[in-house]
């Protein structure tokens, strides 16, 4: 397989969801390429130039691989705008069959043999499929959750919440930040929750500053892993949880909360905005695999009302996508969302 990287992890960690996939059904070779350019053209350039040169061209002048430097894999995979014309172009160079992750940037949709977009109404041709957005987590790596029949059932419950950093459309604040110190405060001392608080690049010092007291006051039933120190990779041992908690800032971070086969809460700041990764984030919410909460008035009971009213995703959506990307590469009909 020839993955190819632009170097950004919301971007490979979608290929790297591809590789994780066809991997429970067998051993994966990746050859990967870091994607860089010759040029000094600006990175939304590149889709376009990818349209109008060579596909020869195109790999050489732009990016500055020589294709006859590259052994034939089986499989080409890529997500990220500045990687789509490179995948089109060694498809068509080394005569394979190519995935793409994200929109296509006006390539048509015959220039694929795959296109996974977690947008619903994008998927305008039958090679292109809605469903979340790609990740490696394996939900099999860690145990089953306490099934949660009634609300009594989140007490003494093991709860994680991953939080990101604020952005234009999740403006998270200080006052926000205190909120969800007192929410994780109140599941321990309402609910007899054991909580784990995951953080991560984007985490401010503002978070850490609300966050950090309420662990060193429990006594050891509120844990951090703090990315500072962790550093990545930390995430996973997150989810071996009954309930988790997103701030809502992170589509990565909701994705992979939304298929680790538990209830999935994101929960939002009071300063939001318009994103486009909405449409996924209703598509998740739409199969009751999410639920999304205003922060300001979520407190315990609330938590445990959505948390059994959501539906977590009982098959490993590694499975579907190795199944997508199978039928793909041999010429069978696509599923669409399941």
């Amino acid at each position: 397989m020839l993955l190819i990287s632009d170097g950004r992890p919301g971007h490979y960690r979608q290929s790297e969801g591809v590789v994780a996939a066809l991997a429970r059904r067998g051993p994966v070779d990746v050859d990967r390429v870091e994607l860089a350019t010759t040029l000094p053209i600006p990175k939304g350039l590149i889709p376009k130039l990818a349209r109008l040169l060579p596909p020869a061209w195109l790999v050489r002048f732009v990016h500055g691989r020589d294709p006859a430097g590259f052994v034939r894999p089986d499989i080409i995979v890529s997500s990220g705008g500045s990687t789509v014309g490179a995948n089109v172009a060694f498809s068509r160079l080394l005569g394979v069959p190519n995935v793409f992750s994200g929109s296509t940037r006006g390539f048509p949709p015959a220039a694929f043999s795959l296109v996974l977009t977690p947008y619903l109404s994008a998927a305008t041709a039958p090679n292109i499929v809605a469903g979340p957005k790609p990740t490696p987590f394996d939900p099999d790596r860690v145990p089953p959750p306490r099934r949660l029949a009634t609300g009594e059932d989140l007490r003494g419950a093991r709860v994680s919440l991953l939080v990101g950093g604020p952005t234009p459309y999740a403006d998270f604040e200080a006052g926000d930040w205190a909120r969800l110190a007192s929410l994780v405060a109140g599941l321990v001392a309402e609910w007899g929750c054991r909580a784990t608080v995951v953080t991560s690049p984007r985490t401010p010092d503002e978070a850490y500053a609300e966050i950090l007291p309420v662990a060193e006051a429990s006594g050891g039933a509120v844990s951090v892993i703090d990315y500072r120190t962790a550093g990545p990779g930390s995430i996973e041992a997150a989810f071996d949880c009954d309930l988790v908690l997103i701030t809502s800032d992170s589509m990565s971070m909701m994705t992979e909360a939304a298929v680790s086969r538990r209830p999935a809460i994101a929960l939002a700041p009071a300063k939001v905005g318009p994103n486009k990764d909405d449409e996924a984030v209703a598509g998740l919410a739409a199969a009751r695999w999410l639920a999304v909460l205003p922060l300001a008035a979520t407190g315990p009971a609330t938590l445990a009302d959505s948390a059994l009213a959501l539906e977590p995703i009982a098959h490993n959506h590694l499975d579907r996508l190795a199944g997508l990307v199978t039928a793909s590469i041999e010429g069978n009909p696509l599923p669409g969302l399941s």
